[in-house]
């Protein structure tokens, strides 16, 4: 069934906008672990929290309760580029959240997210890194959901 001309324009703008949050995302690649920026602080949380913003959508502003926000993605493959991925801390035996990132794009069955790293600052990694892959708990789509 063909989509009427006003629900493909928020087809269209919710499109547009998974695109800016990754043009703006990219921008801060290889920037430092905690750097300022504006009123900004780009620990992990604080990166992914003022990059939605920039395309006014409002998340918390930390990990642990990021990952209430928008609707959880129940399938990898499902997710779409500006979704919250959201990582145990560094003791990954404690379910609690402790990193975020922004899903990035998928290439060869791979989802990459590009992230604020304590070693690399703003970086692109992929899911399937052992680091990352031991510590995943979920996606959320904060962006569909407006």
């Amino acid at each position: 069934m063909p989509l009427n001309v006003y629900n493909q324009q928020a087809v269209d703008q919710i499109i547009s906008k998974r695109e800016l949050v990754l043009q703006n995302a990219e921008k801060y690649l290889g920037l430092r672990y905690r750097s300022k920026v504006e009123k900004a602080i780009f620990d992990c949380s604080g990166f992914v929290k003022y990059i939605l913003a920039k395309v006014d959508t409002r998340v918390t502003r930390s990990s642990v309760t990021q990952i209430h926000d928008g609707k959880r993605v129940k399938e990898v493959k499902d997710a779409r580029p500006g979704d919250i991925i959201v990582f145990k801390g560094r003791n990954q035996h404690n379910n609690r959240p402790g990193h975020v990132g922004l899903v990035h794009h998928f290439q060869n069955d791979t989802l990459y997210f590009i992230h604020s790293s304590v070693s690399k600052g703003i970086t692109i990694d992929h899911l399937y890194e052992p680091y990352y892959k031991n510590r995943f708990l979920q996606i959320r789509d904060v962006i569909g959901t407006e």
